[in-house]
C-alpha cells in the first residue's frame, strides 16, 4: 500500500511539474510575444467588447454564431470565451490571448488522461505492466506537448484553432471514458459540438474522427446498446443534435460558403487548366476515354492527395514549418529535429506491438490534415493543428520503447544514453525559445501588425488637431486595430460601418470611420487637403516631406512614417 501511494505521489508530482512548465511557456510575457497584435486577434477582442457594450457585434448583429468580421464569418465560440476576460481585464492583449493559453495548458493535462485511457490494460511485449506503461506514456506525451513548438505557438495567440483542438482532445477523452461509464458520452458529444462552433476545420475533422470511433469501437458500443445502457449515449446524441441546430441554420447562410469559396481547393484554377492542357495533347480531345482520364475530379483529387501528403513532409514538420510568417518561427519546424527518430520508431513499434487502441491513434493522424488538404494553401500548420495530438502520442510510444530497451543495458550505458537524449532535447528546446523570443519579432515584424499600438497611442494624442487622418492599408485590416486600441465606441461604429466587396480570397474591409480613412497613400493627391495627418510606409511618404514621427519595427526598420499637410 505504501509503495502504491509513493508511486501515485511521484506520478502526480511529475504531472504537476509538467503542467506548471506548460503554463509558464504559454503565459510568460504573453502580451509582448508574439510582438504585436494581429488583425484576427483584434477582431475577436473588439467584437467581444462590442457585445459587452451593446449586445451586438461590430456590424450590429445581436449575439451571432458566426461573426461577420472581415466578411469571412468567423465561428463564434472563442469570441464568447474571450468576452468575460475583456469584461474583467479590459480590452487588451491579455484578455484576447489568455483564454487560448489556459486551454493550451488544459490540453497538456488532457493528453495525459487520454493516453491513460488509450493504453489502459495494454501489456508491453517485454512484460511492462499496464499501469506502468500508461503512466509513463502519459507523462511523456504531456511533456512532449508541453514543450511542443507547434502547440506553444498556437497557445500564445488568440487562435480559435487552439480552442478547437482542446475540445477535440477532450471530446475524444470523454468518448473513451464513456466506454467504461456511459455518462461520459454526454460530455463527449458536447465537446465535439463545441469544437465545431470554434473553428471551420473542426467541422470536417470531427465527423471523420467520430466515424473512426464508431467503426473501431463498434463492438463495445453494440454491447452497451444490448445491455440497455444506451440512455446516456442516446441522450448525448439528442443533445448534440439540439446544440447543432443553430449552427446548421447559420451554416445555410453566407457563413457556409464564405470561407471555403476563398481558400478552398476549388478556388485554385490550376487543376482546371491542367485538365484542358492534358486533353489538348490528344488528337480527339473530346473522346470518351480522354474525358475519363483527364477531368477535373481526377486532377482535384490528385491535388487533394498532394496537399494531404504535404503535412507529412519532413521539411514542414522538422525544418521550416508553415510558409505563412504568422504561423511559423524562423528556421524552426513544427516539431523538434531530435524527435524524428522517435516518431519513426513510434510508428514502427505501434504496428509491431499492436497495443490496444493503436488503430485509432493512426486513424487520427491520417484524418488530422484532411481539412487543410481541402484548401490550396498547404502545408498549413493552423488548419492541421489537431495533428499534434496523435504525433506526440506516437513519439512518446517510440521514446518509451527505446528507454525500455536501454534499461536492460549496463548502468553506464543507461546513464550516458539518458544524458545524451536529455541534452539533445534541451538544445532543441533552448534554440526554439531563442528563435521565438529573439529572432521571431525581428525576422517577421509585420506578421503580427507590430507598431499599431504605438501608432494609435500617438495619433490619439494629436487627432483633435486634424480633420482627416489617412492610414496606409499595406498591413492587414488596419481599421480593426485602430478600433481595438482606440476602444472606439461600438454603438457609434455600428452606425458607420460599411464593408467593401469581398476580394478573391473572400475578405472584405472597412475603408473609413469617423475621421479615419484606410487605403493606399497617394501623397500628391492628399497633400492638397488641409489639416490632414498622413500615415504611410516606405515610399508612400516621399523624401523631403516633414516627418513628424517614425515608428520602427523591432529590427530597427521603419514600420510607419507620420506626416501632415
Amino acid at each position: 500500500m505504501a509503495k502504491w501511494l509513493n508511486g501515485q505521489m511521484v506520478r502526480y508530482f511529475l504531472l504537476i511539474v509538467i503542467v506548471l512548465l506548460a503554463g509558464f511557456l504559454r503565459v510568460y510575457k504573453l502580451d509582448q510575444y508574439p510582438a504585436g497584435l494581429n488583425a484576427d486577434e483584434a477582431a475577436i477582442g473588439y467584437n467581444a467588447y462590442s457585445l459587452i457594450q451593446t449586445g451586438k457585434d461590430e456590424h450590429g448583429n445581436p449575439w451571432p454564431i458566426h461573426f461577420k468580421s472581415f466578411g469571412d464569418y468567423k465561428p463564434g465560440l472563442y469570441f464568447y470565451l474571450v468576452l468575460p476576460f475583456v469584461k474583467v481585464l479590459g480590452l487588451n492583449i491579455w484578455a484576447v490571448r489568455l483564454p487560448s493559453a489556459i486551454l493550451g495548458v488544459l490540453g497538456v493535462l488532457g493528453v495525459y488522461w487520454l493516453v491513460n485511457e488509450l493504453f489502459a490494460n495494454s501489456v508491453h511485449p517485454k512484460g511492462v505492466p499496464s499501469a506502468t506503461l500508461r503512466v509513463s506514456l502519459g507523462l511523456l506525451s504531456s511533456l512532449l506537448l508541453a514543450i511542443s513548438p507547434w502547440h506553444i505557438h498556437f497557445s500564445r495567440g488568440g487562435w480559435e484553432v487552439n480552442a478547437a483542438t482542446f475540445f477535440i482532445l477532450w471530446g475524444t477523452l470523454m468518448f473513451l471514458k464513456g466506454l467504461r461509464s456511459s455518462r461520459f458520452f454526454i460530455f463527449h458529444f458536447s465537446f465535439f459540438v463545441f469544437s465545431m462552433y470554434t473553428y471551420h476545420s473542426a467541422r470536417i475533422i470531427v465527423p471523420l474522427l467520430g466515424l473512426g470511433l464508431i467503426l473501431i469501437y463498434r463492438n463495445k458500443l453494440l454491447a452497451y446498446w444490448l445491455a440497455k445502457e444506451r440512455k446516456w449515449f442516446v441522450f448525448g446524441v439528442l443533445l448534440a443534435l439540439v446544440l447543432l441546430i443553430p449552427l446548421i441554420k447559420d451554416f445555410l447562410g453566407p457563413a457556409g460558403v464564405s470561407r471555403f469559396s476563398g481558400v478552398g481547393i476549388l478556388a485554385d484554377e490550376g487543376p482546371y487548366w491542367r485538365t484542358n492542357e492534358q486533353r489538348g495533347e490528344h488528337q480527339n480531345w473530346n473522346s470518351f476515354w480522354v474525358r475519363i482520364l483527364h477531368n477535373r475530379p481526377v486532377y482535384y483529387g490528385l491535388s487533394f492527395l498532394e496537399n494531404w501528403a504535404d503535412h507529412f513532409h519532413g521539411e514542414f514538420l522538422f525544418l521550416s514549418g508553415d510558409s505563412i510568417q504568422r504561423n511559423r518561427v524562423p528556421e524552426t519546424g513544427q516539431m523538434y529535429l531530435v524527435e524524428v527518430p522517435f516518431l519513426v520508431l513510434g510508428i514502427w513499434f505501434l504496428l509491431k506491438d499492436k497495443p490496444k487502441n493503436y488503430h485509432f491513434i493512426l486513424w487520427w493522424l491520417a484524418v488530422a490534415p484532411v481539412a487543410a488538404a481541402l484548401t490550396f494553401q498547404t502545408p498549413h500548420a493552423l488548419r492541421a493543428h489537431n495533428m499534434i495530438i496523435p504525433l506526440v502520442i506516437i513519439m512518446a510510444y517510440g521514446l518509451r520503447n527505446v528507454l525500455i530497451w536501454v534499461k536492460n543495458q549496463k548502468k553506464v550505458i543507461v546513464s550516458l544514453f539518458h544524458c545524451f537524449i536529455v541534452s539533445l532535447f534541451l538544445l532543441n528546446f533552448a534554440r526554439y525559445l531563442h528563435q521565438y523570443y529573439v529572432h521571431y519579432p525581428q525576422t517577421y515584424p509585420a506578421a503580427w501588425e507590430y507598431g499599431f499600438e504605438e501608432l494609435v497611442h500617438y495619433v490619439k494624442g494629436v487627432q483633435d488637431q486634424y480633420d482627416h487622418i489617412y492610414v496606409t492599408d499595406k498591413y492587414d485590416q488596419p481599421y480593426i486595430l485602430f478600433l481595438f486600441y482606440l476602444r472606439y465606441p461600438p454603438q457609434r461604429f455600428q452606425e458607420e460601418v460599411v464593408l467593401t466587396p469581398r476580394d478573391k480570397f473572400g475578405f472584405s474591409t472597412v475603408r473609413n470611420f469617423d475621421k479615419y480613412y484606410f487605403g493606399e497613400i497617394k501623397w500628391e493627391e492628399m497633400k492638397e487637403t488641409p489639416k490632414t495627418l498622413i500615415i504611410g510606409v516606405g515610399s508612400e511618404i516621399p523624401d523631403g516631406v516633414e516627418v513628424l514621427k517614425i515608428i520602427n519595427f523591432p529590427d530597427g526598420q521603419p514600420a510607419f512614417k507620420i506626416s501632415k499637410t
